[in-house]
């Protein structure tokens, strides 16, 4: 037994090792330029011992991935946790995704890049590890959504998982804006920041209830989003 757990731990850190050496790749990189040949040499291994750790370069990479989601998880769960009112637990989570955007851009630039290999990873085992992170996403605006609905924040008459989807896909949209976008908003001399803070309130808005007359905002200053009237 003791042996057992010795074997595991080391197989978990030298996976690790191998992990922290591919993210190098896959964030100056990307996924289709980076290659196996290339992580290998950098870590003096061959390709077979590579791949006794991950089954191929799509599970290596959502291997990366899933640190990322990781991270973005136990932001939007603090973010939410922090606030009481339900609108303000949905506006903080979309606040986590500006935050993770800014703090960590190179996580969130493979996360984004993941999102066009989906059909080709379907089985790779750390593709379904990063998919429970996604559920999860799912699972803090559900319950802030329904926790609006019981408060009044929110309005009761939209379907409480379309809606948690909606907000979700939205955010990720517009965290994702070209620089296409980018250089239209530079032309008006506005930012990205922004179009992100104009847009998350809008989506806070398309959901109040208008009987909720808070004045609910998401600052610049770093701050989680919260309504005037509310108690810190």
């Amino acid at each position: 037994m003791v042996i057992s757990n010795r074997r595991k731990r080391e197989r978990e850190r030298r996976a690790s090792e191998i992990i922290d050496s591919a993210e190098k790749f896959f964030f100056k990189k990307g996924f289709t330029k980076t290659t196996m040949d290339e992580i290998a040499a950098e870590l003096e291994l061959t390709k077979p011992a590579l791949y006794r750790y991950f089954t191929n370069k799509e599970d290596l990479f959502f291997a990366v991935v899933h640190r990322g989601s990781q991270i973005l998880s136990n932001l939007m769960k603090e973010e939410a946790d922090s606030r009481d009112i339900g609108l303000e637990k949905i506006l903080a989570t979309g606040y986590a995704y500006w935050k993770f955007y800014n703090q960590y851009p190179d996580y969130c630039r493979v996360m984004l890049d993941a999102r066009n290999i989906y059909p080709e990873c379907l089985d790779a085992p750390y593709f379904q590890k990063m998919r429970e992170h996604g559920q999860s996403y799912l699972e803090i605006m559900f319950e802030a959504i329904e926790v609006g609905k019981k408060d009044g924040s929110v309005r009761d008459d939209i379907d409480t998982f379309l809606t948690a989807l909606y907000l979700v896909e939205s955010t990720i949209a517009i965290i994702k804006t070209s620089e296409a976008t980018s250089d239209v908003l530079n032309l008006i001399g506005m930012t990205k920041a922004d179009f992100i803070e104009h847009s998350l309130g809008l989506m806070g808005h398309s959901i109040q209830n208008r009987n909720y007359s808070a004045d609910i905002t998401i600052p610049k200053n770093g701050n989680p989003p919260h309504s005037k009237d509310s108690k810190d």
